[in-house]
């Protein structure tokens, strides 16, 4: 097979080509040099020893950390094969690829991502970035420098303010603890083996699981499984720094990636490559609540999940979903955060602008956005609060143990939560999320039937339920950093 073979025409998707894949700056060769796009020779000895394994028994062994109660099905094996094989073929350089720019951006990218993966400047400003998608670039038209700087700003302000300069006194879950405690308890099938890698486990907890969830807001349940595999390429960048030396479980995690974008269709491509670009600065010079929404969805690699790719709906009503999962995703992070000196969340713009109580308007600001396409809205929030209180890695139930007085609830939130609840066709059934790791378990459980059996088991409502009952009885307050809370992991340090 010679490099570069074309896939069939009706795999492609031909529909708004130019609008996907036009570039958003031009002369992008006097911006940057593309990084070496040639796999040296032990990469291409590994990705045909795991062609081969493919085509033997050999991978049986990725079954058996699984117990017999979450054992893959027959589908959900001839997927994973399929990605992995499509995937593997790609990177190599052989078929089934097309001859457009898309496409090449697309493996230059997973290229550079298994060879020398990194989150950086340099890396958003890479030839590649011209084959983004249409919902990154106009995500990317509604904030620039000034939000990120505001953000910082924030930041800093708000230890000053608050904690006397000191931002290890924030009370806070220390991640890296809790990912290491329990993350060898975990045995997620398939793509996500051994369960001693901390890469595929937080691929697979931290993003896999949510991403899936979102998905199914506009696929079918065995398409929402097959195309949430696209997450991985950006999850694998974004992580190079603590996993640079698991580099097979890397390469089965980025042919994964561009299976799955084959199986989706051409328009999955240009969301694909998305992920180069977290740290991908726009040219307006707004700030506000709004373009912190923006910058965040851009920045976290949410702009795969959205109504518009998936789904065919509007622009606009595209750009909801990845708002609103960063928007959560910040919510539950943004303690952790502040201790970690890391500015990149969406609140700290909030506070940076001098709001009075700038949690509770970016919570609010965050109901009315995800009201505004309700199914998107209540599909990104329940994923993610399901991601946050049973996964190693945020164990935001930490965070429940705390006695304390809280404020009380907001009722223009809780009315706002009730009206995207019934727009979305589910119920409102306010439920305690865990309050422990072991009290996770039997949604653990589930998760993994969802992910490695296709069973559709309501985790949607689960995750919904668990964010009403935050929000109708004022418990989201603990998240709240303006709130001194008591300690929570007391040993908790950052460098």
């Amino acid at each position: 097979m010679t490099p570069y073979d074309s896939i069939p025409d009706d795999n492609e998707n031909t529909e708004n080509s130019y609008e996907e894949t036009s570039p958003i700056l031009h002369n992008w060769d006097g911006i940057a040099q593309p990084p070496p796009n040639q796999l040296d020779a032990k990469l291409q000895t590994l990705m045909y020893k795991l062609l081969n394994q493919l085509d033997s028994d050999n991978r049986n062994h990725t079954f058996s950390e699984t117990d017999h109660y979450c054992h893959p099905s027959d589908a959900v094996v001839r997927t994973y094969v399929n990605q992995m094989r499509i995937g593997l073929e790609a990177l190599l350089g052989h078929g089934p690829i097309t001859r457009k720019q898309s496409w090449s951006d697309a493996v230059a990218y997973a290229r550079a991502v298994i060879q020398e993966p990194q989150d950086s400047v340099q890396r958003s400003k890479a030839t590649w970035a011209r084959s983004c998608s249409i919902v990154h670039r106009e995500l990317m038209k509604r904030f620039g420098q000034e939000v990120k700087s505001m953000a910082a700003q924030g930041c800093a302000q708000l230890v000053s303010d608050h904690y006397l300069g000191k931002r290890l006194s924030v009370s806070h879950v220390d991640k890296e603890t809790s990912f290491r405690q329990h993350f060898l308890k975990l045995k997620p099938s398939l793509a996500y083996y051994p369960n001693s890698s901390p890469l595929a486990v937080g691929t697979y907890e931290s993003a896999f699981l949510s991403c899936s969830l979102v998905a199914l807001a506009w696929l079918s349940l065995e398409e929402a499984l097959k195309y949430a595999a696209i997450c991985h390429l950006s999850v694998c960048d974004d992580y190079w720094n603590f996993t640079g030396t698991e580099t097979e479980v890397r390469v089965r995690l980025v042919a994964q990636s561009i299976g799955a974008a084959f199986d989706f269709g051409d328009r999955a491509i240009n969301v694909l490559i998305d992920g180069t670009a977290l740290q991908a600065v726009g040219p307006s010079n707004e700030v506000s609540l709004q373009s912190a929404m923006a910058w965040r969805a851009a920045s976290g690699g949410a702009t795969a999940y959205n109504a518009h790719t998936l789904g065919n709906d509007t622009l606009e009503d595209g750009l909801v979903a990845p708002q609103v999962i960063l928007a959560i995703h910040d919510l539950f992070d943004w303690r952790t955060d502040i201790a970690a000196g890391n500015s990149e969340n969406g609140f700290f713009v909030a506070y940076g602008l001098g709001i009075t109580d700038p949690f509770h308007a970016y919570l609010e600001a965050t109901l009315l956005l995800a009201c505004s396409h309700a199914r998107s809205g209540a599909y990104a929030i329940a994923s993610i609060t399901i991601a946050a209180f049973i996964s190693c890695r945020y164990s935001s139930y930490k965070y429940l143990a705390v006695d304390m007085e809280l404020p009380g609830p907001c009722p223009k939130c809780v009315g706002l939560l009730r009206e995207l609840t019934e727009k979305a066709g589910f119920g409102w059934a306010p439920k305690s999320p865990p309050k422990s790791f072991e009290e996770g378990e039997q949604v653990r459980r589930l998760c993994q039937l969802w992910a490695g059996r296709g069973e559709d088991n309501g985790l949607v409502q689960e995750g919904l339920g668990w964010f009403q009952s935050l929000v109708a009885t004022g418990t989201i307050r603990i998240f709240d950093a303006l709130l001194r809370i008591p300690e929570i992991d007391k040993a908790a340090g950052w460098v």
